[in-house]
């Protein structure tokens, strides 16, 4: 093949792609907008929530719109989609074998944050960590003992063991 019909052959191709390139470009930026935009709504939406449960939500729906309009632009250029989603889910798959604490964890701090078992500046025992709660995340939950330190818990651990709560001390009437 020579330089001059490689080169007319590389055009022609491109060009028949162009339009359909430029429809996934297209679907790829009302996407993040459409992402942006949904971010926003959700959190208007939560403003009473939990301010952890309120980001989450609000990262959430981010990332699923971005995967859909990717998925939408992938399939708007013309590649086959199905061996790029048996590729996802494997990787899917081996990922969420890896991170199963971290899953675990984090399936607890929703709980923990729907759930409000205790709040900021409760004082709870978690086995032998006593303290004041100073953050509940998605992740672990903070004490600070009464001597400074902090304790840093998963909250798998929280939610597998007997938490005592320290109630105010009003007398009931």
């Amino acid at each position: 093949m020579s330089p001059q019909s490689w080169i007319e052959h590389l055009t022609t191709t491109l060009l028949n792609y162009l339009p359909r390139l430029i429809s996934a470009g297209v679907i790829l930026l009302f996407s993040f907008v459409g992402a942006t935009i949904v971010r926003k709504v959700v959190g208007r939406l939560l403003f009473r929530a939990d301010p952890a449960a309120q980001r989450f939500a609000c990262q959430v729906t981010y990332v699923a719109v971005l995967i859909g309009g990717g998925l939408l632009a992938l399939a708007a250029s013309g590649l086959h989609i199905a061996a790029l989603a048996t590729l996802m889910g494997a990787l899917g798959l081996a990922v969420s074998l890896s991170l199963q604490d971290v899953a675990k964890n984090f399936v607890a701090g929703l709980y923990l944050v729907i759930e409000r078992p205790f709040k900021r500046g409760d004082q709870i025992t978690v086995r032998s960590f006593s303290g004041q709660v100073e953050v509940i995340d998605l992740r672990t939950t903070t004490l600070r003992t009464d001597e400074g330190h902090l304790v840093i818990l998963p909250n798998t651990i929280i939610m597998s063991e007997v938490v005592l709560k320290q109630l105010d001390k009003e007398p009931r009437a």
